[in-house]
């Protein structure tokens, strides 16, 4: 069954973190990532939810575990404008 993980944050400027999001789209197809969608707040177009979805229970881990490194986060997270402590993290199965 499909797996989805979904992240959901403020960034610094929405334009600047769409387009470093768009260029890792050959990076997380790499990590078993099979579909990704992007949703802005109606309210709020700092606010991002991001949804990537699995083949599996255990590609989410492995893709979650990747980019909670200290590595991930001191690079694309930081360079994307990602504000580190609005991060929320919800992972589900279909059913």
């Amino acid at each position: 069954m499909a797996v989805l993980l979904a992240l959901r944050a403020k960034v610094k400027d929405y334009d600047t973190w769409k387009e470093n999001f768009d260029s890792g789209a050959d990076f997380v197809k790499q990590h078993g990532v099979t579909a990704s969608r992007v949703l802005r707040d109606l309210d709020d177009a700092a606010l991002v939810t991001v949804h990537h979805e699995f083949a599996d229970r255990s590609a989410a881990k492995a893709f979650l575990d990747l980019i909670s490194s200290d590595a991930f986060q001191e690079g694309p997270v930081k360079e994307g404008g990602v504000i580190p402590e609005t991060v929320e993290v919800w992972v589900g199965e279909e059913v």
